[in-house]
């Protein structure tokens, strides 16, 4: 008897529980990714990578540094073939001698978007004063957990679904409209970002693996292995401008 009013206690308590807040998720995952003071202090970053397309594979250096400077080196059989940056206000490509270009408009918000979203520089309780507006949507049961979805509105109106898992508090999948490389292919299509195998490195969590699979056809359309991280290495803030 005594453990069944026990059991109805606890239900209670738990109906009873208030829903999370948007400050709440935000909190919960800000301290899952290592807390405030160690995600600010990631002042620059740099990831070596392997990345997979269906028609291609490259390693690639991306390299970012706040207040939102971005710059990505692809290289084929050791070559260097392509580059993308974003110097703080433009962006522009690289693809060989004398071709060299600024980038369009919509491929220039691409490059800002990266940087901005978090799990590079930012953390996701630093959005806000950076001008970006975050709602908590409710909840959606995705492959079996329950997860806590954010809508993320940039300041430019671009916007974003970030999803945090209830266990880890981490963000592990986010979806959006959007092309997968602009320039090259301009139709957008819904994309689901799947982050995993997260690592500790100087005291923030990292996701060492990411897949983009587009929703409608279920067909993967980029994977990438993270090989290494280096916070905070010495970058000459130079190589974000034009070569």
């Amino acid at each position: 008897m005594r453990s069944c009013l026990a059991a109805l206690a606890i239900a209670l308590l738990g109906c009873n529980r208030a829903p999370l807040t948007l400050d709440d998720v935000i909190e919960r995952n800000t301290k899952a990714m290592g807390g405030r003071a160690a995600i600010e202090a990631v002042k620059s970053i740099r990831f070596d990578l392997h990345i997979v397309d269906p028609g291609f594979e490259v390693d690639g250096t991306y390299r970012a540094a706040r207040p939102g400077r971005m710059r990505i080196d692809a290289m084929m059989d050791g070559k260097h073939v392509f580059t993308e940056a974003f110097d703080g206000q433009h962006g522009w490509e690289w693809a060989g001698k004398d071709n060299q270009a600024a980038a369009s408009d919509k491929a220039t918000a691409a490059l800002r978007h990266g940087v901005e979203l978090p799990g590079k520089l930012f953390g996701l309780h630093e959005l806000k004063e950076r001008g970006h507006r975050l709602e908590l949507v409710g909840r959606e049961k995705v492959d079996g957990t329950n997860y806590h979805v954010l809508r993320l509105t940039m300041d430019d109106g671009y916007t974003t679904t970030l999803y945090v898992d209830p266990q880890s508090w981490l963000i592990t999948r986010r979806r959006d409209f959007r092309p997968l490389h602009v320039d090259i292919d301009p139709t957008p299509t819904t994309i689901e970002q799947r982050s995993s195998d997260f690592r500790e490195i100087s005291g923030v969590q990292f996701a060492f693996t990411s897949t983009e699979i587009d929703l409608k056809t279920g067909k993967v359309l980029e994977s990438a292995k993270v090989n290494k991280i280096e916070v905070n290495p010495s970058i000459n803030q130079s190589i974000f401008d034009k070569l």
